[in-house]
C-alpha cells in the first residue's frame, strides 16, 4: 500500500481563496483520496541577521514560496529576516510543526537570500524581510517562484538604495509586483502574474504584465520615469488585459510608441502640446525631442470571459 500527499486549489474568487489538502491511499483495490480544508500554520520568526558587503557587488533574494519585501536598513548593512509557514489540512498542525523543523531550507549573505525546501509538501515556505543600506549600489535580483498550491504572494521593494539595476520576477499568478525605485537605477526589468507598479526608475525599462484578466480601478501597469537620458536603450511596457500608465520627466526626449491593439485608446492629453502626434486613437507614435523609444501595448491577450473592458494607454509628464 503507498499513501501520498497533495495540495489542490479548488477556486479562486477575488480576495478570497479556497484550497484544501487531498490524501490518497493506493493498495489493491484503486486509490482513494479525501480532502481537508488547507489551513496555513506559522513558525517561529527568524532572527534579524546582518551581513556587510563588498562595495558594488549584487544581491539577490530567490524565494521558492512566500511574499520577498525589501526595505530600507539604517544599519548601513545588508539586513535579512524570514517568517516560516505551513499549509496543511485543519487537522494537521503537528505534521506542519514538523516539515517546518525538518524540511524548510532558508539561507542569507550580504549576496545572497533563498527560501527553498528540501522535501516537505509543497505548502511549506516563508515571507523574507530583506533590508538594504542606503549605500547599496550593486544591481538587485528578486525571483518569486510561486512554488506552491496558492500563489498570491508579492513582491514589494520600498528602497533600493543606490542599486544600478533591478531584475523582478513574480511566478506566483495572483501576485503583485511594488518596486519604489531610485533614479540610480538605469535598466530595469519586471515581469508579475498581475499588478505592476514601479516608480522612479531611469531609462531602460522592460515591464510585462501576464494576467489575462485583469480586474480592478488602477492600471495593470504604472510606470514613472525618473529620468531618460540620452543614449539609453528605451524598452517595452506591456499588460495581457488592463490599461497601462506611463509617465515620462519633463525634461526627458523621447519617443513612445503607444497602442492598444484589441479594445481602448492612447490618451496623451497630458503630455506637452509641443510633442508631435501621428496615428490613429488606438495607435499612436509621439516624439517628444526625439531620443529612446518605447513600445507601450496595452491589452495583448486580454480574457474572453465576460464583458471585455477597455485597455488603454494613458500617457503622461511630470
Amino acid at each position: 500500500m503507498r499513501v501520498y500527499r497533495l495540495s489542490l486549489v479548488l477556486g479562486v474568487v477575488a480576495l478570497a481563496t479556497t484550497a484544501c489538502s487531498v490524501t490518497c491511499i493506493e493498495d489493491a483495490s484503486g486509490t482513494k483520496c479525501s480532502a481537508k480544508s488547507l489551513v496555513r500554520y506559522d513558525g517561529a520568526p527568524s532572527a534579524p541577521q546582518a551581513f556587510d558587503r563588498a562595495p558594488g557587488s549584487p544581491l539577490t533574494i530567490d524565494v521558492l514560496y512566500g511574499n520577498v519585501e525589501v526595505q530600507r536598513s539604517a544599519s548601513g548593512k545588508v539586513e535579512v529576516q524570514f517568517f516560516p509557514f505551513a499549509y496543511a489540512g485543519h487537522d494537521e498542525k503537528p505534521l506542519a510543526d514538523q516539515q517546518l523543523s525538518q524540511n524548510l531550507r532558508t539561507a542569507a549573505t550580504g549576496n545572497a537570500v533563498t527560501v527553498g525546501r528540501e522535501g516537505g509538501s509543497n505548502g511549506l515556505g516563508a515571507n523574507v524581510v530583506v533590508r538594504v543600506p542606503d549605500g547599496f549600489d550593486g544591481p538587485l535580483t528578486i525571483v518569486n517562484k510561486g512554488g506552491g498550491p496558492l500563489n498570491h504572494f508579492d513582491i514589494k521593494v520600498g528602497a533600493v538604495g543606490k542599486a544600478t539595476a533591478l531584475s523582478v520576477t513574480n511566478q506566483s499568478s495572483l501576485g503583485a509586483c511594488f518596486i519604489q525605485g531610485a533614479p540610480s537605477v538605469r535598466s530595469t526589468t519586471v515581469q508579475c502574474g498581475a499588478g505592476i507598479s514601479v516608480f522612479d526608475v531611469s531609462d531602460e525599462v522592460n515591464l510585462s504584465n501576464l494576467d489575462p484578466s485583469h480586474d480592478g480601478p488602477s492600471p495593470a501597469v504604472t510606470l514613472r520615469l525618473a529620468a531618460v537620458n540620452p543614449g539609453s536603450r528605451g524598452g517595452r511596457v506591456t499588460s495581457a488585459s488592463g490599461s497601462v500608465a506611463v509617465t515620462f520627466p519633463r525634461a526627458g526626449a523621447y519617443v513612445a510608441n503607444a497602442k492598444s491593439p484589441v479594445k481602448g485608446t492612447v490618451q496623451d492629453g497630458g503630455v506637452p502640446p509641443s510633442c508631435q502626434r501621428q496615428g490613429a486613437p488606438n495607435q499612436k507614435t509621439i516624439t517628444c525631442g526625439g531620443g529612446p523609444t518605447y513600445e507601450i501595448t496595452a491589452g495583448t491577450q486580454p480574457s474572453s470571459l465576460g464583458q471585455p473592458k477597455d485597455h488603454d494607454v494613458v500617457l503622461a509628464v511630470q
